[in-house]
């Protein structure tokens, strides 16, 4: 009798040595999207306020961090989103550089904006004492090239 219990005791104590796939496969897609989710997210938060930029053939994409100042159609000015007076700029900017664990600061402005307005924007962030600033600008398209077909 005492056999047979050791045998069941035996019998409950053994191990699976199997691997649950089904719960690795859903922390895997879990994580994927969750990834996705922020990617999609990062590119949304840089962009702003939205403006045309203009474009130059000579644009190559920066992925950085810095703080993103933005001129709009109408002349106004933003730093990271808020509407900054520019008698209060260089003091907003330094204030939001302080929160950043970079000095550089990427200009947008939009196309159709004066081009005196744009001179005073640099010539502010300048006066912070800023070196590392980055004029954003659009890449051209790629020329269409015209393929003949021969007979």
């Amino acid at each position: 009798m005492t056999d047979q219990k050791n045998n069941s005791a035996n019998q409950s104590q053994r191990f699976i040595a199997d691997i649950n796939i089904t719960s690795l496969a859903d922390v895997c897609i879990t994580l994927m999207i969750i990834f996705m989710i922020a990617g999609v997210s990062a590119v949304v938060s840089r962009t702003g306020i939205p403006v045309a930029v203009p474009r130059s053939s000579v644009a190559t994409p920066v992925h950085g961090e810095g703080v993103t100042v933005t001129v709009d159609k109408q002349g106004k000015v933003y730093i990271e989103n808020k509407l900054t007076e520019l008698k209060n700029f260089s003091s907003e900017l330094m204030s939001t550089l302080s929160k950043k664990t970079t000095n550089q600061v990427y200009l947008s402005a939009d196309e159709s904006v004066d081009y005196g307005l744009v001179i005073d924007v640099i010539s502010k962030i300048r006066e912070a004492g800023i070196e590392n600033l980055g004029l954003v600008a659009n890449p051209q398209p790629a020329p269409k090239i015209k393929v003949k077909k021969t007979k």
